[in-house]
C-alpha cells in the first residue's frame, strides 16, 4: 500500500483531518503540539497508508517535532506528501512548502479553514497560487471531510506524474552564488534537499540567514500575488483575548473556571439549588444500576455456593462495580477539559502561565504534558519529550505524577461523598491546586538546586477562539470512557481478584471467613508503623487502608476496588484522616505503568529510584504534616 505523509504547522487540522479520513481518533486539540510522534490509518477511499506527523514550521531539523518527521521523510520516503495549510496565515504555511517543494516526491496542498479566511475578509486566489507553486491546491475541510473526493484524484495524479525537486531560491539572486556548492548533492536521491540543509548548517558563512530571507521573501510575493483583503474590524478573538489574557485578572479567570467545573461535577448541590450537580446525579444513577444488577445477580443464583456467592459479590460487584460507579464524573470532568482545549482557550492559559513556570525552570510549553497528566501520567511522560531543554524535560517528568490523573479520582468522590456532602466539589478542587503547588514548589527547587538558571523560551501561536467540535468531543470522552472500562475488565477485575483471595485466605494458606486473619490483612498490618503518623492504619481495621493503599501500585482505581472488597470505607476514617489519606494518593508514587513510561523516557536506573524516593518522601511528608497540624489545630480549638 501506498504511503501518504500528512504534514503542515501545528494546529492547522492536520489530526483533525486523519481522523476523517480514516476514522481514527488521534488527540485533536486546539493548540499546537497536540501530536508528539507519527500515528498511521487507512484511508479506504484512496487506498492509502496515512501517517499524520507532527507540526512544523520547518524542516530544519531542530526540535522533537521537526526530527521525527523529517525522519521520516528521508528514511522512509512516502510516495505523496500532503501538506495541510491554515488558510488565515498563509504567508507562514508557505515557508514550509518551499521546503517540501526541495524533496523528491509528488506534494499537494490542501487549504484548510477557508470559512475562517473568509470570515476574516482574506480572500485567495487557488488557481493564480497553484500556478506559482507548479503545486496542486484543493480546498477542504478537516472537520467535515468536504473535497475528499477532489483531495484524492490530486494525489493520485501527483503520484503518476512525479516530482522532481526545485527551490523557489532558483528565482533568486541568491541561486547564482548558491548553485556551484549543490553539484555535489544534485545527483543524489533527495539530492537538493540535503545540499540546502548542508548550506544552512555551515557556520562559516552564514547561508541560513539568507536562505530563511529568501524563502519569507517568496512567501510575501506569493501572498501579495494571491490575497485580497478587506479592511475588518476587531474579531471576535481579540476582544476575548482581552479578558482572557488580561495581566491581573487571566489567571484568576482560569481558576474561577475550574472551580465551576469541579463543582459542575462533584457538588450534591448546584449552586445552593438542592438539586445534585450533573456529575453526581450520574453517579448516583451508575451506582443504582450496578447495585441494582447485584441484588438481581443475588436474587437469580440463590443455590450458588457460599464461596462462589462471596467472591461474585463481594470481589467483582465490591471492586469492579464500585471503580465502574465513577466512571460518569470522570467523563464529566474531562468532557469540560476537552471542551477548554479545543475552545482555544488552554492555549492562552499555556502563556498566562509561562511566566510563574519559566521561573521554576520548565516553559509554559510543558503546560501541554502537564494537563495531559490530569487524564493519565503515561502519555504525559511520553510528550514531554515536546520540550527543547533536557533539563525542562527532567522536571517536567519529576512533578507529572503530583497533577491528579483521572484514575485518582474515584477515591476522592468515594471519601468527600462519605465524608464532605456538603463541600465535596471544594475538597477535589483543593487537592487538585495543591498538588499543582505541591509540583511547582518542587520544580523550584530542583532548578536551582541541580539544573540550569537560564529562562527556558517559549514561542506559541494563539490559535482562534471557536466552539467545540462536537465529533472531537464525543471522540474524547469515548475514548477516555473505553480506556477506562478497558482498564476495569483487566487491570482493576485482576486485582479485585486477588484482594479478595488475599483477604480470604490465611498465610498458612487456609480459607477464612475473617478477612483479619488473612494474607492481605498480615501485609497491611506489616506497613501500619509507617502509616500510623499520617492518621491511617491504627486500629483493628487500619490495616484495610494501609492494603489499599499498597494495591494502588498495580493501579490506581485499585485502592477503590479494595476498599470496596474489603466492605467499604465507613469507621474506617475521620473527615482529618481522609483528607491525610488524599493527600497521600495523591502525591504518592504513581502506578506500575507510569513508572515503567517513566524509567522508559529516562533510561536511567539512577533517576528512577531518586524519583520514586521524591513522590514516596513527598506524599508522606506532606500527610503527616496535614494530619498533625489539623490534629493540633483541632485541639486547639476544642480547648477554647
Amino acid at each position: 500500500m501506498k504511503k501518504l505523509g500528512l504534514v503542515g504547522n501545528p494546529n492547522c487540522g492536520k489530526s483533525a483531518l486523519f481522523n476523517t479520513l480514516t476514522g481514527s481518533d488521534a488527540r485533536v486539540g486546539n493548540w499546537p503540539g497536540v501530536t508528539v510522534e507519527r500515528k498511521e490509518g487507512i484511508w479506504k477511499k484512496a487506498d492509502l497508508l496515512c501517517i499524520d506527523l507532527p507540526g512544523v514550521y520547518a524542516l530544519s531539523p531542530y526540535t522533537p517535532e521537526e526530527r521525527v518527521a523529517v525522519g521520516f521523510i528521508l528514511e522512509e520516503v512516502p510516495d505523496v506528501l500532503l501538506q495541510v495549510v491554515d488558510s488565515t496565515v498563509l504567508e507562514r504555511s508557505l515557508f514550509l512548502t518551499t521546503q517540501l517543494m526541495e524533496l523528491d516526491i509528488p506534494l499537494v496542498l490542501a487549504f484548510n479553514m477557508m470559512d475562517k479566511a473568509r470570515e476574516q475578509g482574506i480572500n485567495i486566489d487557488i488557481s493564480k497560487l497553484s500556478k506559482l507553486l507548479g503545486i496542486p491546491i484543493v480546498e477542504i475541510s478537516a472537520i467535515t471531510g468536504a473535497g475528499e473526493e477532489d483531495m484524492a484524484k490530486s494525489l493520485n495524479m501527483a503520484m503518476e506524474n512525479g516530482r522532481k525537486g526545485e527551490t523557489v531560491l532558483q528565482r533568486d539572486k541568491l541561486w547564482q552564488r548558491i548553485e556551484p556548492l549543490l553539484q555535489p548533492f544534485l545527483k543524489r536521491k533527495q539530492g537538493l534537499f540535503l545540499g540546502m540543509r548542508w548550506l544552512e548548517q555551515q557556520e562559516e558563512i552564514d547561508w541560513e540567514g539568507e536562505i530563511a530571507a529568501g524563502r519569507y521573501g517568496f512567501s510575501v510575493f506569493c501572498c501579495q500575488e494571491v490575497i485580497t483583503q478587506r479592511q475588518e474590524k476587531k474579531d471576535f478573538t481579540e476582544k476575548l483575548d482581552k479578558i482572557f489574557l488580561h495581566p491581573f485578572f487571566g489567571i484568576p479567570i482560569f481558576l474561577l473556571c475550574m472551580a465551576f467545573i469541579f463543582h459542575f461535577t462533584f457538588s450534591p448541590s448546584f449552586f445552593g439549588t438542592g438539586l445534585p450537580s450533573v456529575g453526581v446525579f450520574l453517579k448516583d444513577g451508575a451506582t443504582y444500576g450496578i447495585e441494582a444488577l447485584r441484588d438481581g445477580v443475588s436474587y437469580f443464583f440463590p443455590q450458588m455456593p457460599y464461596w462462589g456467592r462471596a467472591f461474585l459479590l463481594e470481589g467483582i460487584f465490591g471492586g469492579v462495580g464500585k471503580a465502574v460507579s465513577f466512571l460518569p464524573q470522570i467523563l464529566c470532568l474531562f468532557f469540560w477539559l476537552t471542551f477548554l482545549e479545543d475552545s482555544g482557550y488552554m492555549a492562552r492559559v499555556a502563556f498566562l502561565l509561562d511566566r510563574p513556570m519559566s521561573g521554576v525552570g520548565v516553559s509554559g510549553r510543558a503546560f501541554l504534558p502537564l494537563l495531559t497528566g490530569f487524564g493519565c501520567s503515561v502519555p504525559a511522560m511520553l510528550s514531554v519529550r515536546t520540550l527543547e531543554r533536557q533539563e525542562s524535560r527532567r522536571i517536567t517528568r519529576l512533578i507529572i505524577p503530583f497533577f491528579s490523573c483521572g484514575a485518582k479520582l474515584p477515591l476522592y468522590v468515594l471519601l468527600v461523598g462519605l465524608l464532605f456532602p456538603k463541600n465535596g466539589g471544594m475538597v477535589i478542587f483543593s487537592l487538585y491546586v495543591g498538588g499543582i503547588i505541591i509540583a511547582f514548589l518542587w520544580a523550584n527547587f530542583l532548578n536551582k538546586k541541580y539544573f540550569c538558571k537560564e529562562r527556558a523560551s517559549f514561542i506559541m501561536e494563539m490559535p482562534s477562539y471557536h466552539l467545540p467540535r462536537w465529533n472531537n468531543l464525543s471522540r474524547a470522552i469515548y475514548r477516555r470512557g473505553k480506556e477506562y472500562l478497558t482498564k476495569a475488565a483487566t487491570v482493576i477485575l485482576g486485582a479485585s481478584i486477588i484482594i479478595w483471595l488475599s483477604a480470604h485466605v490465611t498465610p498458612h494458606l487456609h480459607m477464612t471467613m475473617d478477612s483479619s486473619n488473612s494474607i492481605l490483612a498480615f501485609l497491611g498490618r506489616g506497613l501500619n508503623p509507617f502509616f500510623i503518623p499520617l492518621g491511617f492504619g491504627g486500629g483493628d481495621d487500619g490495616w484495610k487502608a494501609s492494603a489499599a493503599i499498597l494495591s494502588g501500585i498495580a493501579a490506581k482505581e485499585a485502592v477503590v476496588s479494595s476498599l470496596g472488597v474489603l466492605g467499604g470505607v465507613e469507621g474506617l476514617f475521620t473527615p482529618l484522616s481522609a483528607v491525610s489519606f488524599m493527600v497521600f494518593h495523591l502525591l504518592s508514587i504513581p502506578c506500575v505503568a507510569a513508572v515503567s513510561a517513566y524509567w522508559y523516557e529516562e533510561k536511567s536506573w539512577k533517576n528512577l529510584f531518586f524519583a520514586l524516593l521524591l513522590w514516596l518522601s513527598t506524599a508522606w511528608l506532606a500527610s503527616f504534616l496535614v494530619y498533625q497540624i489539623g490534629s493540633l489545630g483541632f485541639a486547639f480549638f476544642s480547648g477554647l
